[in-house]
């Protein structure tokens, strides 16, 4: 295939084409995976071949190059590309692409990127200009290295905005939240249906002890379980497994605050695999369990700004500014120390003392 790296077989049968990616740039090794190819298609007929993996066959020449290069990235040894990173660098690109008018590696010009971006600074926001660009020059060093392109401008990485203060609540904001969850039911309610509406209540608290008392992120929170809460020692640790890593691919361990410890002494009775909708499995998206409406709604009733993400910042900012060592706070997020302390150090109460 004209503009890539491996090996392609392509065929005709019944006035269709197809091709297939051999993956290798050996020829002795693309020749031994055609033979494979042929047998199949023998077996199966080429409409098994329509599609590939269950994705749809690359529209043109770049998209072809884009899904090669994305492939490479999430089979690396090291710090491999994951899926959902992938899927949305797929969608950047290919919409650099379509916007670009862009089908070829001979339609990609030097300042092609450069003119692209410029034009999304009209109508998003910095950091938003500044991801897109990180992917794109990530992009253009791999067709550089791999000889697909002669040249291609360097891209400079925009200023970071001015940094104001994060969204944060303080803990007596936290408390109030948590003792806002009432369950909601008619007056007249059927008793099974007063009881879904306890659970659900007992469930929203759960999220919110998590988030807040915790630091879990979104998507621990849905993959949490049971056993990960050690009642007896007062420690929650969050296991990896075949179905779900962390976002640093590191267990941890987090000393559970009173509060939450009194719950779960209830929530979690005669409980046992996934602490939310244990009978919930994965689909397609990002969360096995997706919460967000009950969550955004409660907080609205509330009267409070707040998202997942400042929840996990509000358990740090707390913690930080009553004189929890950073280096302990880094531990319990799963965060490196030099994140947290950029990120928190400037809540921490004053600690030096020149007259000393």
């Amino acid at each position: 295939m004209p503009g890539s790296r491996f090996w392609w077989y392509r065929w005709s049968e019944a006035g269709k084409r197809y091709a297939v990616s051999l993956q290798t740039e050996d020829e002795a090794t693309a020749l031994i995976k055609k033979q494979e190819i042929v047998k199949d298609v023998a077996k199966r007929g080429s409409s098994a071949y329509g599609k590939q993996s269950g994705e749809s066959i690359p529209a043109n020449q770049l998209a072809h190059v884009v899904r090669e290069y994305l492939a490479e990235a999430k089979s690396r040894d090291r710090k491999p590309m994951t899926h959902w990173t992938a899927k949305t660098i797929s969608y950047e690109l290919n919409r650099f692409a379509k916007e670009s008018g862009i089908e070829s590696l001979r339609d990609l010009q030097p300042d092609s990127m450069q003119l692209w971006l410029k034009s999304l600074k009209k109508t998003k926001s910095t950091e938003t200009v500044r991801s897109y660009t990180r992917d794109l020059k990530a992009f253009r060093k791999y067709l550089i290295d791999q000889d697909l392109v002669r040249a291609l401008y360097e891209l400079s990485m925009p200023d970071a905005p001015p940094v104001g203060r994060k969204n944060w609540l303080e803990q007596s904001e936290v408390d109030r939240i948590i003792e806002a969850v009432k369950p909601e039911y008619p007056a007249k309610a059927k008793p099974a249906t007063i009881e879904r509406a306890k659970q659900s209540a007992d469930d929203l608290r759960f999220i919110l002890h998590c988030g807040f008392n915790a630091g879990l992120r979104r998507k621990e929170i849905s993959e949490a379980r049971v056993d990960w809460f050690d009642l007896n020692k007062g420690l929650l640790h969050v296991f990896i497994n075949h179905s779900f890593t962390t976002k640093d691919k590191e267990g941890r361990t987090i000393s559970i605050k009173k509060s939450f410890l009194e719950f779960l002494k209830t929530y979690l009775v005669g409980k046992t695999g996934y602490a939310l909708a244990p009978d919930k499995v994965k689909g397609k998206g990002a969360y096995r369990f997706d919460p967000n409406r009950r969550v955004r709604s409660h907080f609205r009733a509330c009267k409070v700004r707040c998202t997942w993400h400042d929840m996990r910042r509000s358990f740090a900012s707390n913690l930080v500014s009553k004189g929890e060592s950073i280096y302990i706070v880094a531990k319990w997020l799963g965060d490196g120390v030099a994140v947290v302390e950029r990120s928190y150090g400037h809540v921490a109460p004053a600690a030096g003392n020149i007259d000393r």
